[in-house]
C-alpha cells in the first residue's frame, strides 16, 4: 500500500504542481484542491478513510469530508476537473486503477 500511496501522491504533486508538503499542510485553494485530488484517487485505488488518514497524517474525518465533497467541487470548478483527469490517466496508464470511474 505504501507503493501505491507513494505513486498517486507523486502523480497529483506533478499533475497539479503542487509539492507534497503543501498539498498536505497549506489552506490555498489550489493546495486544498490538490489534497481533494489526492483522497479521491486514494480512495479510487481502494483506500478506506482510516489508511488515507493514516498515510495523510489528515483526520479520518477530514479525508471523509474531502471525498465526499469532491463531486461537487469537480462540477464547480474546471481546473480540479482537469487536473484530476490527468491524475487519472496517469494512474491508469501505471495499472493503478482500472475503470472504476
Amino acid at each position: 500500500m505504501k507503493e501505491i500511496y507513494k505513486k498517486v501522491i507523486n502523480a497529483v504533486s506533478e499533475q497539479t504542481g503542487v509539492n507534497i508538503e503543501s498539498m498536505i499542510h497549506s489552506k490555498l485553494e489550489e493546495c486544498v484542491n490538490a489534497r481533494a485530488i489526492l483522497v479521491y484517487s486514494l480512495y479510487k485505488c481502494g483506500f478506506s478513510d482510516l489508511i488515507t488518514s493514516r498515510f495523510t497524517g489528515l483526520t479520518r474525518q477530514g479525508v471523509n469530508k474531502l471525498k465526499n465533497t469532491f463531486d461537487n467541487r469537480r462540477k464547480h470548478d474546471y481546473i480540479l476537473s482537469m487536473n484530476f483527469q490527468r491524475v487519472i490517466n496517469e494512474l491508469s496508464t501505471s495499472n493503478l486503477l482500472s475503470n472504476r470511474l
